[in-house]
């Protein structure tokens, strides 16, 4: 599985792009980071990755599953250690519902046109 990174200057784009594209491929990809901000761009990818995922010939949807690693970090320059919190985001693939979805998320189809119209 491949394992990308998130920060607080991370492109929103891109990270969908790659999160999607991951999911295309092998189903599965998560995503590190460290900080609010971080969380807070990595959350609006898996947003916008559904919407490119929704958008295909075969629509599929994604699950995020959060987990929690503590890690202690020294400077190299200082004998001091810092326990800092890791997130690591587990991102699946799971089929579309269109039940479950809110609207804007239904593939738009377009319908025939009714057999009334192209009588006109």
């Amino acid at each position: 599985m491949t394992t990308l990174k998130a920060s607080g200057n991370t492109q929103i784009q891109k990270l969908a792009g790659a999160i999607a594209g991951n999911i295309r491929q092998e189903g599965a990809v998560q995503i590190s980071l460290v900080g609010a901000s971080a969380l807070n761009q990595a959350m609006k990818a898996c947003i916008v990755a559904r919407r490119f995922l929704k958008d295909d010939q075969d629509p599929s949807d994604i699950t995020v599953q959060p987990e929690f690693l503590m890690q202690n970090f020294s400077e190299p320059s200082s004998t001091e250690t810092r326990e800092v919190t890791t997130i690591m985001l587990h991102i699946a693939k799971v089929a579309f519902d269109p039940e479950h979805a809110v609207s804007s998320d239904v593939p738009k189809h377009e319908e025939a046109p009714h057999a009334e119209e192209e009588a006109k």
